[in-house]
Protein backbone atom coordinates (compact mmCIF):
# COMPACT_ATOMS: atom_id res chain seq x y z
CA UNK A 1 0.00 0.00 0.00
CA UNK A 2 1.19 3.28 -0.80
CA UNK A 3 2.49 5.01 2.46
CA UNK A 4 2.62 8.58 1.21
CA UNK A 5 -1.37 8.16 0.51
CA UNK A 6 -2.18 5.99 3.92
CA UNK A 7 -0.09 8.52 5.89
CA UNK A 8 -2.31 11.38 3.99
CA UNK A 9 -5.58 9.89 4.91
CA UNK A 10 -4.79 8.82 8.38
CA UNK A 11 -4.72 12.32 9.18
CA UNK A 12 -8.07 12.51 8.46
CA UNK A 13 -9.52 12.69 12.30
CA UNK A 14 -11.76 15.50 12.14
CA UNK A 15 -14.75 17.19 10.68
CA UNK A 16 -13.14 19.68 9.04
CA UNK A 17 -10.64 17.51 7.73
CA UNK A 18 -12.84 14.99 6.24
CA UNK A 19 -15.03 17.85 4.39
CA UNK A 20 -11.71 19.70 3.11
CA UNK A 21 -11.39 16.13 1.58
CA UNK A 22 -14.74 15.31 0.34
CA UNK A 23 -14.39 18.73 -1.32
CA UNK A 24 -11.44 18.05 -3.13
CA UNK A 25 -12.55 14.44 -4.46
CA UNK A 26 -15.34 16.53 -6.36
CA UNK A 27 -12.45 17.91 -8.73
CA UNK A 28 -11.01 14.64 -9.34
CA UNK A 29 -12.43 11.70 -11.41
CA UNK A 30 -13.62 9.69 -8.64
CA UNK A 31 -16.97 9.41 -8.13
CA UNK A 32 -18.20 10.46 -4.75
CA UNK A 33 -21.68 10.03 -2.45
CA UNK A 34 -22.21 11.93 0.75
CA UNK A 35 -25.14 11.16 2.56
CA UNK A 36 -27.31 11.67 5.91
CA UNK A 37 -30.16 9.07 6.38
CA UNK A 38 -33.77 11.05 7.95
CA UNK A 39 -33.50 11.76 11.43
CA UNK A 40 -29.94 10.65 12.11
CA UNK A 41 -26.78 12.96 12.81
CA UNK A 42 -24.58 11.25 11.38
CA UNK A 43 -22.76 11.87 7.72
CA UNK A 44 -21.67 9.35 5.49
CA UNK A 45 -19.54 9.27 2.43
CA UNK A 46 -17.71 6.63 0.19
CA UNK A 47 -15.07 7.51 -2.86
CA UNK A 48 -15.11 5.13 -5.42
CA UNK A 49 -11.25 4.43 -6.76
CA UNK A 50 -12.28 2.21 -9.53
CA UNK A 51 -12.54 6.07 -11.36
CA UNK A 52 -15.95 5.28 -12.87
CA UNK A 53 -18.10 3.49 -10.67
CA UNK A 54 -19.71 -0.86 -11.14
CA UNK A 55 -22.59 -1.50 -13.31
CA UNK A 56 -24.90 -3.60 -10.93
CA UNK A 57 -24.39 -7.24 -11.98
CA UNK A 58 -25.44 -8.92 -8.75
CA UNK A 59 -28.56 -9.07 -6.13
CA UNK A 60 -29.03 -5.94 -3.48
CA UNK A 61 -28.76 -8.11 -0.81
CA UNK A 62 -24.98 -9.13 -1.75
CA UNK A 63 -23.74 -5.46 -1.79
CA UNK A 64 -21.44 -4.87 0.87
CA UNK A 65 -21.12 -1.02 1.84
CA UNK A 66 -22.04 0.25 -1.04
CA UNK A 67 -23.95 2.86 -2.81
CA UNK A 68 -26.20 2.78 -5.60
CA UNK A 69 -27.61 5.75 -8.46
CA UNK A 70 -30.16 4.73 -11.03
CA UNK A 71 -31.33 7.22 -13.33
CA UNK A 72 -35.25 7.85 -13.93
CA UNK A 73 -34.92 5.94 -16.90
CA UNK A 74 -32.89 3.22 -16.24
CA UNK A 75 -35.76 0.62 -15.24
CA UNK A 76 -36.97 -2.95 -15.91
CA UNK A 77 -34.76 -3.50 -15.39
CA UNK A 78 -33.48 -1.27 -12.84
CA UNK A 79 -29.13 -0.47 -14.03
CA UNK A 80 -28.43 1.48 -10.99
CA UNK A 81 -24.49 2.71 -11.16
CA UNK A 82 -22.14 0.55 -7.71
CA UNK A 83 -20.48 3.61 -5.89
CA UNK A 84 -17.76 0.38 -4.12
CA UNK A 85 -16.72 2.44 -0.43
CA UNK A 86 -13.09 2.11 -1.38
CA UNK A 87 -12.51 5.00 1.16
CA UNK A 88 -15.56 4.90 3.61
CA UNK A 89 -15.52 8.30 6.22
CA UNK A 90 -18.32 8.88 8.62
CA UNK A 91 -18.79 12.60 10.26
CA UNK A 92 -19.84 13.24 13.53
CA UNK A 93 -20.20 16.84 15.59
CA UNK A 94 -16.39 17.49 15.48
CA UNK A 95 -14.99 14.06 14.97
CA UNK A 96 -14.17 11.93 11.77
CA UNK A 97 -12.91 8.69 11.43
CA UNK A 98 -11.83 7.18 7.49
CA UNK A 99 -11.32 3.52 7.25
CA UNK A 100 -9.89 2.10 3.82
CA UNK A 101 -11.34 -1.33 2.20
CA UNK A 102 -8.87 -4.13 2.26
CA UNK A 103 -9.62 -4.65 -1.19
CA UNK A 104 -7.75 -1.48 -2.02
CA UNK A 105 -4.78 -1.54 -4.13
CA UNK A 106 -1.45 0.33 -3.38
CA UNK A 107 -2.00 2.09 -7.12
CA UNK A 108 -5.40 2.89 -6.23
CA UNK A 109 -4.41 4.49 -3.24
CA UNK A 110 -1.19 6.51 -4.99
CA UNK A 111 -3.48 7.61 -7.82
CA UNK A 112 -6.04 9.31 -5.63
CA UNK A 113 -3.15 11.08 -3.86
CA UNK A 114 -1.48 12.24 -6.95
CA UNK A 115 -5.24 13.10 -8.43
CA UNK A 116 -5.58 15.23 -5.03
CA UNK A 117 -2.03 16.99 -5.52
CA UNK A 118 -2.90 17.36 -8.99
CA UNK A 119 -4.02 21.03 -10.44
CA UNK A 120 -4.85 19.40 -14.06
CA UNK A 121 -7.48 16.51 -12.72
CA UNK A 122 -10.53 16.77 -14.46
CA UNK A 123 -13.82 15.77 -12.33
CA UNK A 124 -16.02 12.85 -13.72
CA UNK A 125 -18.81 14.80 -14.45
CA UNK A 126 -20.47 14.53 -18.54
CA UNK A 127 -20.97 17.69 -20.19
CA UNK A 128 -25.18 18.87 -20.05
CA UNK A 129 -26.98 19.59 -23.32
CA UNK A 130 -28.26 23.27 -22.53
CA UNK A 131 -32.30 21.78 -23.45
CA UNK A 132 -36.05 23.03 -21.96
CA UNK A 133 -38.52 21.13 -20.58
CA UNK A 134 -41.83 21.69 -22.31
CA UNK A 135 -44.51 24.43 -21.36
CA UNK A 136 -45.95 22.69 -18.32
CA UNK A 137 -49.70 24.63 -18.18
CA UNK A 138 -49.76 23.00 -21.91
CA UNK A 139 -48.56 19.80 -20.81
CA UNK A 140 -50.97 19.76 -17.90
CA UNK A 141 -54.02 20.59 -20.54
CA UNK A 142 -52.87 18.15 -22.82
CA UNK A 143 -52.42 14.89 -19.76
CA UNK A 144 -55.67 15.99 -18.14
CA UNK A 145 -57.81 15.67 -21.91
CA UNK A 146 -55.56 11.97 -22.36
CA UNK A 147 -56.70 11.25 -18.96
CA UNK A 148 -60.39 12.20 -19.82
CA UNK A 149 -60.68 10.00 -22.61
CA UNK A 150 -59.55 7.25 -20.80
CA UNK A 151 -56.11 6.58 -22.01
CA UNK A 152 -54.52 6.72 -18.62
CA UNK A 153 -55.10 7.76 -15.20
CA UNK A 154 -52.07 9.65 -13.96
CA UNK A 155 -49.07 10.80 -15.07
CA UNK A 156 -46.63 12.58 -13.49
CA UNK A 157 -45.16 15.79 -14.93
CA UNK A 158 -42.02 17.33 -13.89
CA UNK A 159 -40.11 20.55 -15.16
CA UNK A 160 -36.86 22.22 -14.46
CA UNK A 161 -35.96 25.96 -13.47
CA UNK A 162 -32.28 27.43 -13.59
CA UNK A 163 -31.01 29.57 -10.92
CA UNK A 164 -27.97 31.73 -10.41
CA UNK A 165 -25.60 29.30 -7.92
CA UNK A 166 -22.28 31.88 -6.64
CA UNK A 167 -19.99 28.83 -6.82
CA UNK A 168 -20.30 27.99 -3.06
CA UNK A 169 -18.66 24.94 -2.45
CA UNK A 170 -21.29 21.81 -2.71
CA UNK A 171 -19.91 20.17 0.70
CA UNK A 172 -20.89 23.17 2.39
CA UNK A 173 -24.50 23.33 0.77
CA UNK A 174 -25.37 19.88 1.34
CA UNK A 175 -23.81 20.38 4.91
CA UNK A 176 -26.85 23.31 5.18
CA UNK A 177 -29.33 20.99 3.05
CA UNK A 178 -28.92 18.56 5.84
CA UNK A 179 -29.01 20.94 8.77
CA UNK A 180 -32.22 22.33 7.37
CA UNK A 181 -34.22 19.32 6.68
CA UNK A 182 -33.29 16.90 9.19
CA UNK A 183 -36.54 14.46 8.45
CA UNK A 184 -35.40 14.00 4.63
CA UNK A 185 -32.52 11.52 3.16
CA UNK A 186 -29.95 14.24 2.19
CA UNK A 187 -27.18 14.00 -0.14
CA UNK A 188 -24.35 14.63 -2.35
CA UNK A 189 -23.20 12.80 -5.12
CA UNK A 190 -20.34 13.54 -7.98
CA UNK A 191 -20.23 10.84 -10.61
CA UNK A 192 -20.63 11.23 -14.40
CA UNK A 193 -23.67 12.16 -13.71
CA UNK A 194 -22.70 15.84 -12.60
CA UNK A 195 -22.91 16.87 -9.29
CA UNK A 196 -26.29 16.64 -7.46
CA UNK A 197 -27.63 17.00 -4.22
CA UNK A 198 -31.09 16.62 -2.61
CA UNK A 199 -33.67 16.52 0.25
CA UNK A 200 -35.40 13.67 -0.74
CA UNK A 201 -39.19 12.75 1.66
CA UNK A 202 -39.50 9.94 -0.20
CA UNK A 203 -38.15 5.81 0.61
CA UNK A 204 -38.58 3.39 -2.32
CA UNK A 205 -37.15 0.69 0.13
CA UNK A 206 -35.44 -0.13 2.34
CA UNK A 207 -34.24 -3.26 4.57
CA UNK A 208 -33.11 -3.53 8.11
CA UNK A 209 -31.05 -6.44 9.72
CA UNK A 210 -31.42 -8.05 6.55
CA UNK A 211 -34.96 -9.20 7.23
CA UNK A 212 -37.60 -6.50 7.68
CA UNK A 213 -37.91 -4.68 4.11
CA UNK A 214 -40.37 -1.67 3.68
CA UNK A 215 -41.46 1.07 1.24
CA UNK A 216 -43.64 3.72 1.57
CA UNK A 217 -46.85 5.36 -0.89
CA UNK A 218 -46.10 9.22 -0.94
CA UNK A 219 -48.05 11.38 -2.72
CA UNK A 220 -50.44 14.15 -2.50
CA UNK A 221 -48.96 17.44 -1.91
CA UNK A 222 -50.23 21.23 -0.28
CA UNK A 223 -48.06 24.11 1.25
CA UNK A 224 -47.16 23.52 5.28
CA UNK A 225 -46.51 26.50 7.35
CA UNK A 226 -44.58 25.60 10.28
CA UNK A 227 -47.14 26.82 12.90
CA UNK A 228 -50.01 24.63 11.56
CA UNK A 229 -50.09 21.29 13.23
CA UNK A 230 -50.56 17.89 10.99
CA UNK A 231 -53.88 17.15 12.86
CA UNK A 232 -55.06 20.53 11.08
CA UNK A 233 -54.46 19.47 6.96
CA UNK A 234 -57.25 18.80 5.31
CA UNK A 235 -57.34 16.88 2.14
CA UNK A 236 -58.88 17.01 -1.33
CA UNK A 237 -60.60 14.24 -2.87
CA UNK A 238 -57.63 14.46 -6.12
CA UNK A 239 -54.79 14.31 -3.68
CA UNK A 240 -56.77 11.49 -1.51
CA UNK A 241 -57.12 9.15 -4.93
CA UNK A 242 -53.45 10.05 -6.51
CA UNK A 243 -52.22 8.88 -3.19
CA UNK A 244 -54.07 5.89 -3.20
CA UNK A 245 -53.30 5.09 -6.75
CA UNK A 246 -49.32 4.52 -5.56
CA UNK A 247 -50.32 2.10 -2.62
CA UNK A 248 -52.79 0.29 -5.59
CA UNK A 249 -49.17 -0.04 -7.04
CA UNK A 250 -47.29 -1.47 -4.33
CA UNK A 251 -49.62 -3.49 -3.81
CA UNK A 252 -50.11 -5.13 -7.24
CA UNK A 253 -46.46 -5.31 -7.20
CA UNK A 254 -46.85 -7.62 -4.08
CA UNK A 255 -49.29 -9.44 -5.89
CA UNK A 256 -47.39 -10.13 -9.03
CA UNK A 257 -44.86 -12.40 -6.71
CA UNK A 258 -47.64 -13.96 -4.88
CA UNK A 259 -46.79 -12.04 -1.68
CA UNK A 260 -49.95 -11.75 0.76
CA UNK A 261 -48.43 -11.30 4.16
CA UNK A 262 -47.92 -7.60 4.06
CA UNK A 263 -48.70 -4.14 6.98
CA UNK A 264 -50.32 -1.56 5.97
CA UNK A 265 -49.76 1.54 7.76
CA UNK A 266 -51.41 4.70 6.73
CA UNK A 267 -52.55 7.00 5.10
CA UNK A 268 -51.02 10.17 7.31
CA UNK A 269 -50.48 13.35 6.99
CA UNK A 270 -46.20 13.94 7.05
CA UNK A 271 -44.56 17.08 6.92
CA UNK A 272 -41.39 17.64 4.23
CA UNK A 273 -40.01 20.82 4.54
CA UNK A 274 -42.64 23.33 3.54
CA UNK A 275 -44.73 20.96 2.20
CA UNK A 276 -47.56 18.15 3.79
CA UNK A 277 -47.56 14.61 2.05
CA UNK A 278 -49.96 11.71 2.28
CA UNK A 279 -48.07 8.41 3.54
CA UNK A 280 -48.88 4.64 3.53
CA UNK A 281 -46.09 2.31 5.07
CA UNK A 282 -45.87 -0.91 3.83
CA UNK A 283 -43.68 -3.57 5.64
CA UNK A 284 -42.80 -6.97 5.05
CA UNK A 285 -40.73 -10.01 7.54
CA UNK A 286 -38.57 -11.52 4.53
CA UNK A 287 -37.95 -14.29 7.14
CA UNK A 288 -41.09 -15.07 7.90
CA UNK A 289 -42.64 -15.21 4.15
CA UNK A 290 -39.59 -16.86 3.00
CA UNK A 291 -38.66 -14.46 0.52
CA UNK A 292 -34.31 -13.68 1.37
CA UNK A 293 -34.54 -11.74 -2.03
CA UNK A 294 -37.44 -9.22 -1.98
CA UNK A 295 -35.32 -6.17 -2.15
CA UNK A 296 -33.88 -7.31 -5.48
CA UNK A 297 -37.23 -8.53 -7.19
CA UNK A 298 -39.36 -5.29 -5.58
CA UNK A 299 -36.33 -2.65 -6.57
CA UNK A 300 -37.16 -4.36 -10.37
CA UNK A 301 -40.98 -4.10 -9.94
CA UNK A 302 -41.53 -0.76 -8.47
CA UNK A 303 -39.47 1.76 -10.07
CA UNK A 304 -40.65 3.64 -11.00
CA UNK A 305 -43.48 4.33 -9.13
CA UNK A 306 -46.64 5.75 -9.74
CA UNK A 307 -45.71 8.69 -7.60
CA UNK A 308 -43.00 9.66 -10.41
CA UNK A 309 -44.61 8.36 -13.41
CA UNK A 310 -47.93 7.81 -13.81
CA UNK A 311 -50.68 4.91 -14.00
CA UNK A 312 -50.40 2.45 -15.96
CA UNK A 313 -46.76 2.85 -16.21
CA UNK A 314 -46.21 2.23 -19.27
CA UNK A 315 -48.46 4.77 -21.10
CA UNK A 316 -47.68 7.20 -18.42
CA UNK A 317 -43.93 6.71 -19.28
CA UNK A 318 -44.66 7.27 -23.13
CA UNK A 319 -46.64 10.38 -22.02
CA UNK A 320 -43.96 12.13 -20.23
CA UNK A 321 -40.87 11.02 -22.91
CA UNK A 322 -43.33 12.50 -25.65
CA UNK A 323 -44.39 15.87 -23.39
CA UNK A 324 -41.60 16.87 -21.14
CA UNK A 325 -38.97 17.49 -23.96
CA UNK A 326 -35.71 16.51 -21.82
CA UNK A 327 -33.78 13.87 -20.23
CA UNK A 328 -34.96 13.46 -16.50
CA UNK A 329 -31.60 12.22 -16.13
CA UNK A 330 -31.34 11.32 -11.78
CA UNK A 331 -34.79 13.21 -10.84
CA UNK A 332 -36.85 10.67 -9.99
CA UNK A 333 -34.58 8.03 -9.75
CA UNK A 334 -33.21 6.41 -6.61
CA UNK A 335 -30.29 6.28 -4.89
CA UNK A 336 -28.96 5.68 -1.26
CA UNK A 337 -26.48 3.28 0.74
CA UNK A 338 -26.59 -0.50 0.66
CA UNK A 339 -25.44 -3.09 3.13
CA UNK A 340 -24.35 -1.08 5.55
CA UNK A 341 -24.37 -2.94 8.79
CA UNK A 342 -27.28 -5.27 7.69
CA UNK A 343 -28.96 -2.12 6.38
CA UNK A 344 -30.38 -1.20 3.20
CA UNK A 345 -32.03 2.42 2.36
CA UNK A 346 -33.14 3.89 -1.12
CA UNK A 347 -34.47 7.02 -1.81
CA UNK A 348 -36.46 8.46 -4.74
CA UNK A 349 -34.26 11.30 -5.94
CA UNK A 350 -36.52 14.51 -5.52
CA UNK A 351 -36.12 17.94 -4.08
CA UNK A 352 -33.25 17.66 -6.20
CA UNK A 353 -30.91 19.96 -7.67
CA UNK A 354 -28.07 19.70 -10.45
CA UNK A 355 -24.90 22.43 -10.41
CA UNK A 356 -24.01 23.01 -13.88
CA UNK A 357 -21.27 25.71 -13.50
CA UNK A 358 -22.77 28.93 -11.96
CA UNK A 359 -26.06 27.22 -12.18
CA UNK A 360 -28.10 25.54 -10.08
CA UNK A 361 -31.19 23.32 -11.97
CA UNK A 362 -34.08 22.53 -10.05
CA UNK A 363 -36.41 19.64 -10.97
CA UNK A 364 -39.88 19.19 -9.31
CA UNK A 365 -43.38 17.29 -10.69
CA UNK A 366 -46.80 16.85 -10.19
CA UNK A 367 -49.51 14.33 -10.15
CA UNK A 368 -51.64 14.68 -12.84
CA UNK A 369 -55.36 13.13 -12.36
CA UNK A 370 -58.77 14.28 -14.05
CA UNK A 371 -59.22 16.45 -11.90
CA UNK A 372 -55.93 18.95 -12.39
CA UNK A 373 -55.81 22.63 -13.19
CA UNK A 374 -52.68 23.59 -14.67
CA UNK A 375 -52.01 27.39 -12.93
CA UNK A 376 -52.61 24.98 -9.78
CA UNK A 377 -49.99 22.24 -10.75
CA UNK A 378 -47.57 25.06 -11.76
CA UNK A 379 -47.79 25.93 -8.90
CA UNK A 380 -47.75 22.67 -6.62
CA UNK A 381 -44.12 22.28 -8.69
CA UNK A 382 -42.62 25.90 -7.78
CA UNK A 383 -43.42 25.52 -4.09
CA UNK A 384 -41.56 21.78 -4.34
CA UNK A 385 -38.57 24.27 -5.35
CA UNK A 386 -38.84 26.35 -2.59
CA UNK A 387 -37.33 23.12 -0.64
CA UNK A 388 -33.70 23.67 -2.06
CA UNK A 389 -34.25 27.69 -3.14
CA UNK A 390 -34.19 28.43 0.56
CA UNK A 391 -31.06 26.42 1.34
CA UNK A 392 -29.63 27.75 -2.18
CA UNK A 393 -30.14 31.29 -1.42
CA UNK A 394 -29.68 31.07 2.45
Amino acid sequence: MSQAALAQLQQITTREDATALLSQVIHTPYPLAVWRLPNEAKIFAIVDLSGSGQDYDQNLEELHEAFLINPYNASHPVAPQVLQGNIIIHIHNSEAELRIAPTTSSDQLEGFRQALESKKADPIHQPVADISSGDFSTMVADAVQSIRQGKLEKVVLSRYEDFDHQGEDPLSLFERIAEMYPRAFCHLTSTTHGIWLGASPEKLLSIEGQRYFSTDALAGTQPLAESISLSEVAWMQKEIEEQAMVSRYIIACFKKIRLREFDEIGPKTVRAGNLAHLKTEFKVDMEATNSPLLGSTMLDLLHPTSAVCGFPRETADDFIKAHEGYDRSLYAGFMGPVGFNGNTHLFVNLRCLQLIGDKARLYAGAGITEDSRPEKELAETAHKMQTLLKALHS
